[in-house]
Parts: structure tokens; sequence; C-alpha cells
């Protein structure tokens, strides 16, 4: 903490917060800002956003952020010095402390998680499986002569994606994982445990070294590298005793796996923090197919990377950290489908957590599917509009089907529990009018679209013309004069000017008058070449390294800082974690070993207490995950949903609450619950031992006795049934 001219400061740096004091001031911190490499919460308004030099980076000396607005051909350098916009006060709320477990007890922000892929430096899932590559069959000289829909379609894999037998003429089944893994993503190399059941001959290829076969399993050792994957070949299949449920885990958490958990804790150590979590890319929104409820993802899947991840697991992950999901339902999903999904959120999410209920994403961008398909529907259903509006008026009478369902599905929870959300293009002022209006739609006897939302959503994105193809020549001198960095952070503050001038006041304006709440569902940094400027090596080059330089960081500082000005609710950044190419440097991290002035700048802002709505703020505490030692121990949860793993020797674990999954390891191992034997239900999952009490679930594995601590009864445990 120091003092900055007349401003009382508290520094982040390292990852870590000092403690604030005021010395006699009572105001609330008014802005974030990255000074002198650390991140600052001001209490009283610097006179300008500085952005000193920083050795070692791109570099500028100060600068005042500042600029024209972009025209409609490209940008213009600034010529004035400090622009009103960022000369006023800037109001957000006190800081929040941190729960004695780490949690930020109140935090503002939202994340969009990415992709599921094999090549994904996400990594959310422990068992690697879930995000490999569907499966391919190759031909002698053809690789993935066969496809996996072929494959599919043609009987060859079983219906949760397993190959069964091998199409004539095929050399093997193939697949991949761990794809063009950065090499300073240091925590994911180790030793690999796969294993699998069935009989089949399994060979491994790319990046694998100490390969040791077992009896169906295969332990190997493996670092990231950018050029290449982990390759899984299957061949000589026998159908008396189907291969299946193949699983690939690093070792040392192989016991985390077996007693239940389903997330990477590296993963859950990034994200267990943000208030809201939103699936877009998850669920595969975008040109999805799904249509019927049987079209949804399933638990069962052999990959979660072709269909989209299940509702099943996206609740399960919301629970565990404490963050309000937002679910973009397929756009050709029927009303069974949307009915099934809400009811299934309704009865299994938390009741403190809130859900974000959208319908499709951007069904106004003609580079989807979506739209295209809106489109369609509404020339059949109406002609063609006049002003050529059919497609988004549709997209409004859907979205509002879709709410309705949400509404019906939480019934007198939907004010508590529900926020239906409906998105506009920020940039296409007036496109909100036939969206929200939808006359065609009304002429039918249906209510006006935006009475059935409780949220309207924009986007905060800054930067977008600057790798246009107008700009290139320009971007290729600046590059070669060393004034890149300068020059691209003065038209960068140009566009969030206008974001923030005059965008999203417009958008504020029109959700006041429809008594809806201003949302951001996307934001951030939308520098990436267009066309073929991202073909060209030296400005992708530099698009990919500024996009985490100590200016990125400030510029995300001022775009966050105004947004809490402005008076709306939560702010979503596009995206997490995803590594930066030429189609976009989209991840505020780029692997899980990341560690940047952009994600700091979230970070920052995210631990500003939200200031739009009041809720408890335990509902956003996350579960644990504690693991003992080769040493008899008593290992203790909380009330959330945690895992508790014990190795060798004789251990106690004492479960509090929540959906608390518990594996004993080697030794005679006890768990201690409430209440009396009669007070639980027993089951299996065909793998552990399910306990139940109301809405109490532990999940035992590798456990031999249950003491009842209410009534003194045991319970003798000798496997999962």
């Amino acid at each position: 903490m120091r003092w900055w001219g007349n401003s009382l400061i508290s520094i982040w740096h390292n990852g870590g917060r000092f403690n604030v004091f005021t010395i006699g001031k009572s105001q609330r911190p008014r802005a974030i800002a990255w000074i002198a490499g650390a991140w600052i919460l001001v209490w009283a308004p610097l006179a300008a956003y500085a952005i000193p030099s920083f050795p070692g980076h791109l570099g500028t000396g100060q600068v005042d952020i500042r600029g024209e607005p972009r025209t409609a051909h490209g940008f213009q350098p600034s010529s004035f010095s400090r622009p009103s916009w960022l000369q006023r006060e800037t109001l957000v709320n006190v800081a929040a402390d941190a729960a004695p477990d780490g949690t930020v007890q109140d935090p503002s922000l939202g994340v969009n998680l990415g992709d599921v892929t094999d090549w994904s430096t996400e990594l959310p899932f422990l068992d690697l499986m879930r995000s490999s590559r569907p499966w391919v069959a190759h031909e002698e000289g053809v690789w993935g002569a066969w496809s996996n829909e072929r494959l599919a379609t043609e009987g060859y894999l079983s219906p949760e994606g397993w190959p069964q037998r091998l199409p004539d003429g095929s050399t093997g089944f193939q697949t991949a994982v761990l794809t063009e893994q950065p090499e300073e993503a240091r925590s994911i190399a180790g030793t690999y445990l796969l294993r699998w059941e069935g009989s089949a001959t399994v060979t491994l290829d790319g990046l694998v070294e100490n390969i040791r076969p077992e009896d169906g399993a295969i332990r190997f050792t493996f670092a990231p590298d950018k050029a290449g994957a982990v390759l899984i070949g299957v061949t000589n299949l026998d159908a008396a005793d189907p291969f299946r449920n193949m699983t690939l885990v690093r070792e040392d958490r192989a016991a985390l796996l077996e007693g239940g958990a389903v997330f990477n804790p590296d993963f859950l150590a990034r994200i267990q923090d943000f208030r809201a979590l939103r699936f877009m890319d998850w669920m595969k929104t975008n040109n999805s197919t799904q249509r019927a409820w049987e079209d949804r993802p399933q638990v069962t899947d052999a990959s979660w990377m072709q269909r989209g991840v299940p509702v099943e697991i996206m609740v399960q992950l919301a629970n565990e950290v404490g963050a309000d999901p937002w679910f973009t339902l397929p756009h050709q999903a029927d009303d069974d489908y949307v009915a099934r999904f809400s009811s299934y959120v309704r009865d299994h999410l938390d009741p403190g957590l809130k859900v974000y209920a959208e319908w499709s994403n951007e069904v106004w961008n003609f580079a989807f599917e979506q739209t295209h398909w809106a489109a369609a529907q509404a020339t059949e259903r109406w002609g063609v509009a006049p002003g050529g509006d059919g497609f988004i008026q549709f997209a409004g009478v859907r979205a509002s089907e879709v709410a309705d369902i949400w509404q019906t599905a939480f019934g007198p929870e939907a004010e508590s529990r529900l926020i239906r959300v409906i998105g506009t293009q920020t940039g296409w002022k007036g496109l909100e009018v036939p969206l929200l209006d939808a006359p065609l739609g009304v002429a039918e006897g249906r209510r006006p679209p935006a009475e059935s939302f409780d949220a309207y959503a924009v986007t905060g994105y800054f930067g977008h013309g600057i790798g246009s193809e107008d700009m290139a020549p320009q971007l290729l001198e600046w590059l070669d004069r060393g004034t890149a960095v300068a020059e691209v952070t003065e038209l960068a503050r140009s566009d969030l000017q206008q974001l923030v001038e005059d965008f999203w006041p417009y958008h504020q304006q029109i959700a006041r008058d429809r008594n809806l709440t201003l949302v951001a569902y996307e934001g951030g940094t939308h520098i990436v070449g267009h066309g073929p400027v991202m073909e060209d090596a030296d400005i992708t080059q530099f698009f990919t390294s500024y996009s985490y330089t100590p200016e990125m960081g400030a510029l995300y500082g001022v775009l966050l800082t105004e947004w809490a000005q402005l008076g709306a609710g939560l702010f979503t950044a596009y995206s997490g974690i995803s590594s930066p190419s030429r189609y976009g440097s989209w991840g505020a991290l780029r692997h899980l070993d990341d560690s940047n002035p952009r994600w700091d700048a979230l970070v920052a802002a995210n631990a500003i207490a939200a200031g739009w709505e009041d809720r408890d703020p335990s509902v956003f505490r996350n579960g644990v995950i504690r693991l003992g030692s080769d040493h008899g121990e008593t290992l203790t949860g909380t009330p959330e949903e945690d895992d508790l793993i014990a190795l060798d020797g004789d251990d106690i674990l004492i479960p509090l609450g929540g959906g608390d999954r518990l594996h004993g390891g080697p030794g005679e191992d006890i768990v201690r619950l409430p209440g009396a034997l009669s007070d639980w239900t027993k089951a299996s999952d065909g793998l552990a031992t399910v306990l139940q009490q109301g809405t109490e679930i532990v999940r035992l594995t590798a456990v031999e006795v249950v003491e009842f601590q209410g009534s003194g009864d045991r319970m003798i445990i000798t496997g999962p049934d």
C-alpha cells in the first residue's frame, strides 16, 4: 500500500494482494490500473491512466489513454491529450476479501470456457480421453480414410463412440490427445496411465517415451511440444469382449479419478473464483445440429469433443466451484429438449446459484449456421420481411419461447434462480428493435419478445479493425520502425473509447427502457488478422505477443473499470484459457501455467465486489481437494463439494456436506458420517459405494468401514455392490 499523489492504493503483485487500509478516508476504490508492474486499486481518481515503460517487453514510454473514434475504414491516430471519458470518476464497490479457503467472497466477473478439443490448452478434465479427438480409421497410405461420422453411420463404433470392429481394408483406429501443447506448459509433463476394458491391441505413437505395457494398461512419459501429439491406436478387436471405457490420466492423479473426480485441479485453480461460467463453447452451440433430447451429449460418450459436454458435467462444475452457469441452448432444440434441460438444471444446481439461460449464440452473425437457419425459418413463416429483418424477428420469437419454457420449469423459484438472456450485436444500433419487438410475431397474437427476458446482452470487444486488410501495410511499417506497440495501443484505445462513450451507453438506455439488466456475454481484445492478414507471420507474431503485454493489461483495466462505472450487470470475458494463433489470441491465459498482465487485470477486477445484486457470499465458495500422505492421518472436508484422497496407511476421512468423493487408498480406512445408519441409503454406481442422506451424497472408494457418529453404528464395506 502506498500513496500515489493524492490517491491511496492497494497493490497486487505476483498473484497476491496486500490488505487495504484507507487511512482515514472513506472512499470506495474507484478504479484498477497497472502501474509500475503491479495492479492497483485506486481510492481517488488518477489524472489519467498511464502505461509506463516496461523493460523486457515490446515497450512504450508513458502514454495517456486517449484517441479518436475509429472511422468506417480503419483508425486514425489521436491528436488530443486527455479525453473526458477517462477523467471522470469510475465508481465501483469495495474489493472483496477472500474467504478462509481462498475463495473470493463476492466476485464480479464471468468467463467463457474454451472449446473442448484435443489441442485445447484448457485441459479441464482429469481423464484426457474426454477431450480426445473422435476416432478415425486409416487405410494403407491414407490417414483418416474413414471419418468418425462414417464409422458411426456404418456401425463400426459403439453408441458411445468406442471402436468395435475394423472396416475391411483398414489398418487400425486412431485418436489423438495432448496435441500441440506449448513447451511452457510444464505442469502437464509427467508419467501417464492409459487403461481400458475389453480385448484389443493398443499402441502409442507421437510424443511418448518410456512405454511400459501392462495387462489392460500402458504407462508412458510425456513432455509438451507444439509440433506433436500423443497418438493412440487400436487394432485386433474382439466382439465377444468389446473394447470400451478407455481412460488417460496423469499417474499421480489416478486415485483422484478413481474416486470419482472429473476436473483437472490445475484447471479448477484458474477458474474457480469467477462469478459465472459461460458454456457456449463447451456446448458446441455455434452450428449445432442437435434437435431432440436423444441427440444431446451423454456422460458415457467416449469423448466430449464431438457433441459437447453433457449438462450433468456442466452443472457439476458450477456446483463444485460455486459459479453461476450460463447455458446457450442449440438453435434447433425442440421444446422437449429445452424442458428436459431446464428441469435437470432446476433439480441439480445448487439452489443458491443463478442460471443465465440463453437461446443459441449471436443469431445475427451470418458466419454461423444458426443465423442462416433463422432466416430460412422466417422466410418459410412470414415470407420476405420488409427491411429484410425477418431473421432477427424470428430469433426474438424463438428465444422468447425458449425463455418461457425455462420460466415454466423454475416456476415460483424463477425470480431468485433464473436470468433469461437475449443478446444483440453491439455495433448494429437498431437491430434490437425487431429482435425485442418482433412485430410479425406480435401480429400472430404473441407478446413482444422483450417481455420474456431479464437481461439484455452485448459485447465488450475492442481493436477489431486493427487487423483489417487496409491496416496491414501500416502495421508492417510500424513493425519495421519499432513503433508498433505504441501505435497499436493508440488504436485500441480509440476503439475502446467508442465502445465506452457510444455503444455501451446506447445499449444501457435500451435495457433501462425495457426494464432489463445490461450484461456482457463476451468481451476483451479482438485484435486478430482478417482474411489474408492472418497468414502474415510477422503480423500474427506481433498480435500474439502484444495481446499479453502490460499495455494490453492496462487496456483491460480501463475496459473493466468503465463497465463498472456504467452500472450494468455481469461482464463475461472471452475467453479463459486457450493458445494464441493466427485465428486470435482469445485466451486470457495461454495455458494453465501462464501468467501475464491481461489475466492479472481480470483477477484484480473480479476481486472487486459485484454491485448489481445482493447475494449470500457463501454460494460462491469452492470445494477443496485434499491429498493424504503415505502415513495414517485424518482428512476433513468443508461444507462444499470436496475430494478427500488418502494414500497408504490407516486413514480417517470426515466429509462435512455437499457431494463429497472419498478414496481411502491402501490400508484400513474409516469414514465418519453424522446421524445413524438408518438415516442413510446405500447404493452403487458400479465403481464405488454411494451413501445418501437427503441432499447429502458421499461416494466411497477403497473405504472399509463407515462409522455413524449419531448412533455408534458401523457399516462394513466389502466392495461397491
